[in-house]
């Protein structure tokens, strides 16, 4: 028996349709798939990505104390804030933003994280120590800065903890950011030393708050496919 026309297209259209569906089912069973697989990928570390968060946060309030201290006592009507100020970690490329960093792939946006991290290692061990020697800084400030130190250091191993636990792989970021504004902190120009301070708190005061915005953002990202 021969169809009509009319009969074949009918046809055609229904079974384009329930392939159409098909598909549509098989891309949201896929998407449910990816997002369970990531929440169970997230439930099995997920306390110790809670303490990196809350070791950035602690850590981003003391930086924000120090730096707070320094202005009241040593920047204010020097200008330093005209002046303009370049950060050692400039070089690494990193999203400044989190729309950036929503594009940017869970395991670089963790190994960003990571290198800025790294990079921070050697100058906060010489702000602790130059604050005493050149600022006179009293114990309770020393305290807070060999606390930042600290904390730099125990969110590096949270991070690599993160990393293991998740599968993850942390690629340092082979862009050069040695620092080398030790003889700027050491300057026996009170003007010259004093900025090397205000720059180096501004430094990582940013890259600080760059830190604690990736590792919230990937925490969502493993939730939720966009945050």
């Amino acid at each position: 028996m021969h169809l009509s026309l009319t009969q074949q297209l009918s046809s055609r259209t229904v079974l384009l349709l329930l392939v159409s569906n098909l598909l549509l089912w098989e891309n949201t069973a896929s998407a449910m798939e990816a997002k369970m697989l990531n929440a169970y990928n997230y439930t099995s570390f997920g306390d110790t990505w809670n303490q990196a968060i809350k070791l950035s946060q602690t850590m981003n309030h003391r930086i924000s104390e120090l730096s707070t201290h320094f202005k009241v006592f040593y920047g204010q009507g020097r200008g330093f804030e005209q002046r303009t100020s370049r950060c050692h970690t400039s070089s690494l490329s990193f999203p400044e933003n989190k729309e950036q960093a929503q594009k940017t792939q869970l395991e670089v946006l963790l190994g960003l994280a990571h290198s800025l991290l790294q990079a921070w290692v050697n100058p906060l061990y010489h702000l602790w120590a130059e604050m005493h020697e050149r600022l006179g800084s009293t114990s309770p400030t020393l305290y807070k800065a060999l606390e930042v130190k600290t904390l730099n250091r125990n969110l590096l191993e949270a991070i690599k903890k993160i990393a293991l636990k998740g599968n993850f792989e942390v690629k340092e970021n082979r862009n050069s950011s040695a620092w080398s504004e030790l003889e700027f902190l050491q300057s026996p120009n009170r003007d010259t030393r004093y900025f090397a301070f205000h720059n180096l708190f501004h430094c990582l005061k940013r890259d600080s708050n760059l830190v604690e915005m990736y590792l919230k953002l990937l925490k969502c990202r493993l939730i939720q496919s966009y945050c």
